[in-house]
């Protein structure tokens, strides 16, 4: 297995740390200062962990796949982040950021979940590498998404 680049090392450490960042805001209580930091924390982590991903050409040594997903991270905090940061709230924000950042953490699931997998499995070369990546990210994204629309706060009405 080849070394780790220091952009490949970056990645690898700031999403580790995204995993278990967006855990504890899974299982805390929504607002409030903890919520916050570790949110802040989460994003800052996923946008140098998404920025130096898209410096590792090791696997093919072009644009692949991989960065696609790094920048379908990024837009998605980009819009989580969006209805948080504007001056004027509108009154569905909480949704919006919810969903937008729910998404981020999804994502990022399932591509460790597709790592581990294809990592631990040796299935880098083998022809069938392809169907078990796509079934563990299929199967990571929608158990993700059936626990974004379980715990999907309720919409508000105008304030």
């Amino acid at each position: 297995m080849p070394s780790l680049t220091t952009p490949g090392t970056i990645h690898t450490v700031l999403a580790a740390a995204g995993i278990v960042l967006g855990m504890v805001q899974f299982l805390n209580r929504k607002r409030g200062s903890l919520h916050r930091a570790v949110g802040y924390a989460f994003v800052y982590a996923m946008l140098v962990a998404d920025c130096a991903a898209l410096l590792v050409f090791q696997f093919t040594g072009r644009l692949n796949i991989l960065h696609f997903g790094a920048l379908t991270s990024l837009a998605c905090i980009a819009a989580g982040m969006w209805p948080v940061l504007r001056s004027s709230r509108r009154p569905d924000w909480r949704e919006k950021h919810y969903l937008w950042i729910s998404w981020s953490y999804v994502g990022l699931l399932a591509a460790a979940a597709t790592e581990l997998v294809v990592r631990t499995l040796l299935l880098r070369n083998a022809g069938h590498a392809w169907l078990v990546t796509l079934s563990v990210t299929l199967t990571v994204t929608l158990v993700g998404r059936a626990l974004i629309l379980r715990h999907q706060p309720a919409a508000r009405g105008p304030v």
